[in-house]
């Protein structure tokens, strides 16, 4: 589940926000000219749904894995990387 919050907003009640987010939920924070300009993740931790971490997986075939799968579901016509550099213009 995400939220979308205008930057003023966040910027009065931020760590209300944050407290509303349920872990791994996010926020995507919205600028004056109504484009997204960054997202909060909640990195709470939850007594039903713990961290854990497998320090034995193999991290770089993990990275791999979603790496291709973002690839697999991307729809735009522009790269991820065309779409940053427009961002930050």
């Amino acid at each position: 589940m995400s939220v979308e919050v205008s930057v003023d907003s966040a910027k009065k009640n931020l760590e209300g926000i944050l407290a509303r987010l349920s872990p791994g939920e996010t926020a995507t924070l919205i600028g004056p000219k109504g484009n997204p300009m960054a997202v909060l993740v909640s990195l709470k931790s939850s007594e039903d749904a713990p961290i854990e971490i497998d320090w034995d997986a193999d991290w770089d075939a993990e990275w791999q894995s979603l790496a291709r799968e973002i690839d697999s579901s991307w729809k735009s016509k522009k790269s991820v990387l065309e779409i940053l550099t427009e961002m930050r213009r």
